[in-house]
Protein backbone atom coordinates (compact mmCIF):
# COMPACT_ATOMS: atom_id res chain seq x y z
CA UNK A 1 0.00 0.00 0.00
CA UNK A 2 0.84 3.35 -0.67
CA UNK A 3 1.37 5.15 2.47
CA UNK A 4 1.74 8.65 0.76
CA UNK A 5 -1.45 8.11 -1.36
CA UNK A 6 -3.26 6.86 1.69
CA UNK A 7 -2.32 9.63 3.58
CA UNK A 8 -2.91 12.46 0.53
CA UNK A 9 -6.53 11.33 0.40
CA UNK A 10 -7.07 11.88 4.15
CA UNK A 11 -5.70 15.29 3.98
CA UNK A 12 -7.57 16.50 1.03
CA UNK A 13 -10.92 14.65 2.94
CA UNK A 14 -10.46 16.86 5.48
CA UNK A 15 -9.64 19.78 3.81
CA UNK A 16 -13.22 19.54 2.03
CA UNK A 17 -15.71 18.79 4.96
CA UNK A 18 -13.30 21.77 6.69
CA UNK A 19 -14.61 24.37 3.40
CA UNK A 20 -18.31 23.07 3.94
CA UNK A 21 -20.57 25.99 4.03
CA UNK A 22 -22.25 27.07 7.19
CA UNK A 23 -25.77 26.39 6.90
CA UNK A 24 -28.40 28.68 9.18
CA UNK A 25 -30.61 25.12 9.57
CA UNK A 26 -27.33 24.17 11.86
CA UNK A 27 -28.24 27.47 14.00
CA UNK A 28 -30.95 26.87 16.91
CA UNK A 29 -32.41 30.26 16.82
CA UNK A 30 -34.49 31.24 19.75
CA UNK A 31 -37.43 33.28 18.18
CA UNK A 32 -38.25 36.30 20.44
CA UNK A 33 -40.54 39.47 21.00
CA UNK A 34 -40.10 42.93 22.07
CA UNK A 35 -42.74 44.21 24.10
CA UNK A 36 -43.99 47.58 22.64
CA UNK A 37 -46.70 49.89 24.32
CA UNK A 38 -50.32 48.30 24.59
CA UNK A 39 -48.94 44.78 24.49
CA UNK A 40 -50.57 41.98 26.54
CA UNK A 41 -49.06 38.48 27.69
CA UNK A 42 -52.59 37.60 25.22
CA UNK A 43 -51.64 39.05 22.16
CA UNK A 44 -48.49 38.02 22.46
CA UNK A 45 -49.08 34.77 22.34
CA UNK A 46 -52.27 35.09 20.00
CA UNK A 47 -49.51 36.14 17.61
CA UNK A 48 -47.07 33.77 18.36
CA UNK A 49 -49.03 30.90 18.35
CA UNK A 50 -47.66 27.46 16.96
CA UNK A 51 -50.09 25.13 14.42
CA UNK A 52 -51.59 22.56 16.94
CA UNK A 53 -51.51 24.12 19.82
CA UNK A 54 -54.35 26.67 21.94
CA UNK A 55 -53.96 30.03 22.76
CA UNK A 56 -54.05 29.29 26.71
CA UNK A 57 -51.19 26.46 26.03
CA UNK A 58 -48.99 29.48 24.47
CA UNK A 59 -49.64 31.60 27.52
CA UNK A 60 -48.33 29.58 30.31
CA UNK A 61 -45.50 28.50 27.92
CA UNK A 62 -44.39 32.26 27.40
CA UNK A 63 -45.30 32.85 30.89
CA UNK A 64 -43.10 30.30 32.13
CA UNK A 65 -40.37 31.03 30.33
CA UNK A 66 -40.02 34.80 31.32
CA UNK A 67 -41.12 34.78 34.69
CA UNK A 68 -39.09 37.42 35.28
CA UNK A 69 -40.98 39.87 32.62
CA UNK A 70 -44.01 39.87 35.22
CA UNK A 71 -43.28 41.35 38.50
CA UNK A 72 -45.00 39.54 41.20
CA UNK A 73 -46.20 37.04 38.88
CA UNK A 74 -48.67 39.74 37.75
CA UNK A 75 -49.55 38.64 33.76
CA UNK A 76 -50.54 42.11 33.69
CA UNK A 77 -47.01 43.71 34.06
CA UNK A 78 -45.32 43.65 30.85
CA UNK A 79 -42.95 46.76 30.54
CA UNK A 80 -42.08 48.40 27.11
CA UNK A 81 -38.57 47.12 25.82
CA UNK A 82 -39.16 43.83 27.22
CA UNK A 83 -37.54 40.80 25.17
CA UNK A 84 -39.93 37.76 25.87
CA UNK A 85 -38.88 34.03 24.28
CA UNK A 86 -41.17 32.60 22.50
CA UNK A 87 -41.31 28.83 23.38
CA UNK A 88 -40.78 26.60 20.41
CA UNK A 89 -44.11 24.22 19.29
CA UNK A 90 -42.70 21.09 21.08
CA UNK A 91 -42.00 22.53 24.64
CA UNK A 92 -45.69 24.34 24.23
CA UNK A 93 -47.30 21.11 23.45
CA UNK A 94 -45.90 19.11 26.57
CA UNK A 95 -48.79 20.97 28.58
CA UNK A 96 -51.97 19.52 28.50
CA UNK A 97 -54.48 21.86 27.02
CA UNK A 98 -56.59 21.37 29.77
CA UNK A 99 -54.49 22.04 32.35
CA UNK A 100 -53.49 25.12 30.57
CA UNK A 101 -56.68 26.17 30.74
CA UNK A 102 -57.10 26.05 34.82
CA UNK A 103 -53.59 27.85 35.14
CA UNK A 104 -54.94 30.83 32.99
CA UNK A 105 -58.14 31.17 35.19
CA UNK A 106 -55.82 31.18 38.01
CA UNK A 107 -53.53 33.68 36.69
CA UNK A 108 -56.45 35.89 36.13
CA UNK A 109 -57.54 35.87 39.23
CA UNK A 110 -54.25 36.55 41.39
CA UNK A 111 -54.94 39.53 43.09
CA UNK A 112 -53.30 42.65 41.62
CA UNK A 113 -50.65 44.36 43.22
CA UNK A 114 -52.00 48.78 43.93
CA UNK A 115 -51.54 50.73 41.23
CA UNK A 116 -50.34 48.63 38.89
CA UNK A 117 -50.99 49.08 35.41
CA UNK A 118 -53.41 46.58 32.74
CA UNK A 119 -50.81 47.19 29.97
CA UNK A 120 -47.46 47.38 29.34
CA UNK A 121 -45.99 50.30 31.40
CA UNK A 122 -43.84 52.86 29.87
CA UNK A 123 -40.14 53.47 31.25
CA UNK A 124 -40.06 56.92 32.87
CA UNK A 125 -38.81 59.67 30.47
CA UNK A 126 -35.54 60.88 31.09
CA UNK A 127 -36.31 65.17 31.53
CA UNK A 128 -40.13 66.57 32.16
CA UNK A 129 -41.70 67.26 28.74
CA UNK A 130 -44.81 68.99 28.04
CA UNK A 131 -47.71 66.61 27.15
CA UNK A 132 -48.27 65.29 23.60
CA UNK A 133 -50.97 64.97 20.96
CA UNK A 134 -51.76 61.45 20.48
CA UNK A 135 -50.27 59.59 18.08
CA UNK A 136 -51.53 57.68 15.07
CA UNK A 137 -50.19 54.71 17.04
CA UNK A 138 -52.04 55.63 19.81
CA UNK A 139 -55.15 55.87 17.66
CA UNK A 140 -54.61 52.27 16.10
CA UNK A 141 -54.28 50.94 19.34
CA UNK A 142 -57.47 52.13 20.81
CA UNK A 143 -59.13 51.41 17.25
CA UNK A 144 -57.47 47.32 17.99
CA UNK A 145 -59.19 47.42 21.38
CA UNK A 146 -62.34 48.56 20.13
CA UNK A 147 -62.47 45.60 17.57
CA UNK A 148 -61.71 43.19 20.44
CA UNK A 149 -64.70 44.50 22.08
CA UNK A 150 -67.25 43.63 19.43
CA UNK A 151 -64.97 40.38 18.67
CA UNK A 152 -65.74 39.74 22.54
CA UNK A 153 -69.71 40.52 21.91
CA UNK A 154 -69.56 38.11 19.12
CA UNK A 155 -68.14 35.63 20.79
CA UNK A 156 -70.60 35.97 23.69
CA UNK A 157 -73.28 35.67 21.54
CA UNK A 158 -72.10 32.34 19.93
CA UNK A 159 -71.81 31.43 23.49
CA UNK A 160 -68.01 30.93 23.45
CA UNK A 161 -67.53 32.58 27.03
CA UNK A 162 -63.75 31.80 27.42
CA UNK A 163 -63.28 33.39 23.99
CA UNK A 164 -65.07 36.47 24.54
CA UNK A 165 -63.40 36.70 28.16
CA UNK A 166 -60.27 36.82 26.43
CA UNK A 167 -61.47 38.96 23.76
CA UNK A 168 -62.73 41.00 26.69
CA UNK A 169 -59.99 41.32 28.38
CA UNK A 170 -57.12 42.08 25.62
CA UNK A 171 -59.85 45.33 24.92
CA UNK A 172 -59.92 46.02 28.56
CA UNK A 173 -56.12 45.81 29.03
CA UNK A 174 -55.85 48.00 26.30
CA UNK A 175 -58.02 50.59 27.78
CA UNK A 176 -61.03 49.79 26.17
CA UNK A 177 -63.70 51.63 28.48
CA UNK A 178 -66.45 49.23 27.16
CA UNK A 179 -64.57 46.15 27.83
CA UNK A 180 -63.61 47.40 31.30
CA UNK A 181 -66.97 47.78 32.28
CA UNK A 182 -68.15 44.44 30.45
CA UNK A 183 -65.02 42.51 32.63
CA UNK A 184 -66.64 44.21 35.96
CA UNK A 185 -70.18 43.11 35.13
CA UNK A 186 -68.92 39.29 34.20
CA UNK A 187 -66.65 38.96 37.36
CA UNK A 188 -69.40 40.46 39.53
CA UNK A 189 -71.94 38.02 38.48
CA UNK A 190 -69.41 35.14 37.57
CA UNK A 191 -70.15 33.03 34.54
CA UNK A 192 -69.06 29.62 33.35
CA UNK A 193 -65.63 30.51 33.28
CA UNK A 194 -64.97 32.25 35.99
CA UNK A 195 -66.27 32.52 39.61
CA UNK A 196 -67.92 35.74 41.26
CA UNK A 197 -65.38 38.38 42.45
CA UNK A 198 -66.21 41.32 43.73
CA UNK A 199 -62.94 42.68 44.39
CA UNK A 200 -61.64 42.41 40.45
CA UNK A 201 -65.31 43.40 39.33
CA UNK A 202 -64.84 46.58 41.01
CA UNK A 203 -60.87 47.20 39.42
CA UNK A 204 -62.63 46.98 36.08
CA UNK A 205 -65.68 49.41 37.12
CA UNK A 206 -62.97 51.76 38.75
CA UNK A 207 -61.42 51.51 35.01
CA UNK A 208 -64.07 51.91 32.99
CA UNK A 209 -65.02 54.67 35.62
CA UNK A 210 -61.68 56.62 34.88
CA UNK A 211 -62.42 56.55 31.17
CA UNK A 212 -65.78 58.35 31.32
CA UNK A 213 -67.74 55.32 31.05
CA UNK A 214 -71.53 55.74 32.30
CA UNK A 215 -71.87 52.32 34.44
CA UNK A 216 -75.51 52.93 34.74
CA UNK A 217 -76.02 53.01 30.98
CA UNK A 218 -77.09 49.69 29.88
CA UNK A 219 -74.85 47.90 27.75
CA UNK A 220 -74.94 46.69 24.09
CA UNK A 221 -77.23 43.49 23.61
CA UNK A 222 -75.14 40.45 23.22
CA UNK A 223 -77.74 38.14 23.57
CA UNK A 224 -80.22 37.52 20.36
CA UNK A 225 -83.92 38.63 20.82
Amino acid sequence: MNVTRVLGAVLLAGAAFAILPWSPARAQVVPTHEVRKGDTLFAVARKAKHEGVTRNQMIVAIYRANANAFPGGNINMLEVGTVLAIPPRHEVAKLESTEADRLVRELLGMKPAAAQPPVAAIKPAPAVRAPAKPSAAVSLAAEAAAKRYREGLALERRGDQQGALTAFLEAGEAGNGLAQRKLGQIYDKGNTVVSRDYQTALKWYQKAREQGVDLDKPLQRTTPH
